[in-house]
């Protein structure tokens, strides 16, 4: 998030993409997400709409960085749209080149961003019920294939059921 490219158009890409990390969101619904879609509930911003593909509702929090790049991007704003005239093939080859420019050896897609914030949810100890909620899917089983449980997780986990077993249990060995 940190690498400065000397060329805009990288440097849009990435914001692009750092901002469906933090949101979820596939590049179909940040194409389509407008000004109206940023709503403000109990004093925070959400994006509130529904999935292109599903037309399933979702509701994301903005976070303070993809706040950041909804004010960075601002001035270009038109017909209502947050970040106008996108395309995604117009997008594809340039994201190829900003990931090996940001030193990256792996082949990622734009679809990656989506992944990636499920994983780093998970792994992070959000439940997988609103993982699946801000994803925009119907069946959890869906989240559970899109956003696989790592070991980390699972080691977290079983860590933090020990604890609990042993507190509730008083620490005492069972005979």
């Amino acid at each position: 998030m940190t690498h400065e490219f000397t060329d805009s158009k990288l440097a849009y890409i990435r914001d692009l993409f750092v901002f469906a990390s933090f949101t979820a969101l596939s590049f179909v619904d940040i194409k389509e997400l407008t000004t109206d879609d940023i709503v403000e509930v109990n004093g925070e911003k959400w994006i509130l709409s529904k999935r292109h593909k599903t037309k399933i509702p979702f509701q994301v929090k903005l976070l303070d960085i993809p706040l950041q790049i909804i004010k960075r991007y601002e001035p270009f704003q038109e017909n209502k749209l947050v970040f106008p005239n996108l395309n995604y093939w117009s997008i594809c080859k340039p994201l190829k080149k900003m990931i090996k420019e940001c030193g990256i050896d792996k082949d990622i897609s734009f679809h990656c961003s989506r992944h990636g914030f499920a994983t780093l949810a998970l792994s992070k100890g959000m439940p997988i019920e609103s993982v699946s909620r801000v994803l925009g899917h119907t069946n959890i089983v869906t989240t559970q294939l899109y956003a696989k449980i790592t070991t980390e997780k699972i080691d977290k986990d079983l860590t933090m059921f020990g604890n609990q077993l042993n507190q509730s249990l008083g620490n005492t060995i069972m005979a």
